[in-house]
């Protein structure tokens, strides 16, 4: 199959892991042109860029979305057709739309004095708005735009990669659909790997960096899990898949991070089975696989 920007190999990274790394989707000097209107809003508050002293915060969310004219310029031809290239031609619904980016949450200095280590709270996949089917509409891609470089233990997003296996399973077993919170629950439970990462299981004692980051799961049916650590420069972008779990990590540089997630909804709920095999998208595909492991 051909894509526009994406090659076969960050496609299949994609079905098999969950996430790829577009990088330099939009540029540097545009993602921090819109760094600097965040910089502008967090003033309002009170936090200076140029006074560290104001930074007394370790993470100061702002719960609002901007469409801007430096945001525009992030909305990139070359971002909307690698989304394209996994969720299918002309499927994106705000493929010619004005787009909002938010919410914010400004990472200072989270987790800085702590130990470097895999958190067991705050594990989720994204979705709170809307009710749960497999082939829900709503979310399409997560996708994570970088606005600062973050380096690694510098806060960057932790991607648990391969559970969006999961996360289908349990979706296909609940054809009436999962609130949020019931999808999010039946999932960690539906798995013993999932579920001590997530608190929802006993620790084993093991060093939780050296289990879930350092090794590699290999599941029965047929797939890896494992914690990884999203890193990256101004104007990389993760696009991750919808189902896929994630969490804030420590930011033991104390370097500001910024970053927000974009939705990329689609205009019709996704079809898992087509006609022909060539209208699949990727995404639909990657569904499509997770089921067959489990059969």
């Amino acid at each position: 199959m051909a894509y526009k920007v994406l090659t076969e190999e960050q496609v299949h990274q994609f079905m098999e892991r969950g996430w790829v790394k577009l990088e330099q989707a939009f540029a540097e000097e545009d993602a921090l042109a819109a760094q600097d209107y965040i910089w502008r809003q967090l003033s309002l508050r009170g936090i200076q860029k140029n006074d560290p002293s104001t930074w007394t915060e370790p993470l100061v969310h702002i719960r609002e979305n901007y469409a801007s004219e430096e945001f525009e310029r992030c909305n990139t031809q070359r971002f909307v057709d690698a989304i394209e290239d996994l969720v299918g031609e002309d499927r994106y619904a705000l493929k010619d739309a004005v787009v909002m980016w938010g919410w914010w949450p400004v990472n200072f200095f989270e987790g800085g004095d702590d130990p470097w280590d895999i958190p067991a709270k705050g594990w989720h996949y994204d979705g709170q708005q809307f009710h749960h089917f497999i082939n829900s509409p709503d979310q399409g891609l997560l996708c994570i735009p970088l606005f600062s470089e973050i380096r690694p233990q510098g806060g960057g997003t932790l991607i648990a990669e391969g559970t969006h296996n999961i996360v289908a399973k349990v979706l296909e077993d609940h054809p009436e659909g999962l609130s949020h919170r019931e999808a999010i629950m039946k999932s960690v439970h539906a798995h013993p790997w999932l579920a001590e990462l997530t608190g929802a299981a006993p620790a084993s004692g093991e060093d939780r960096v050296e289990k879930f980051m350092n090794q590699v799961y290999h599941d029965p049916a047929g797939f890896d899990l494992r914690v990884i650590e999203m890193t990256g420069k101004p104007g990389d972008v993760m696009l991750c898949h919808p189902f896929v779990f994630h969490a804030r990590s420590h930011n033991k540089l104390r370097i500001p991070r910024f970053m927000c997630n974009r939705t990329t909804p689609l205009k019709e709920p996704m079809n898992l089975n087509r006609d022909r095999e060539q209208d699949y998208s990727p995404l639909e595909l990657s569904i499509r696989e997770c089921l067959a492991r489990y059969a």
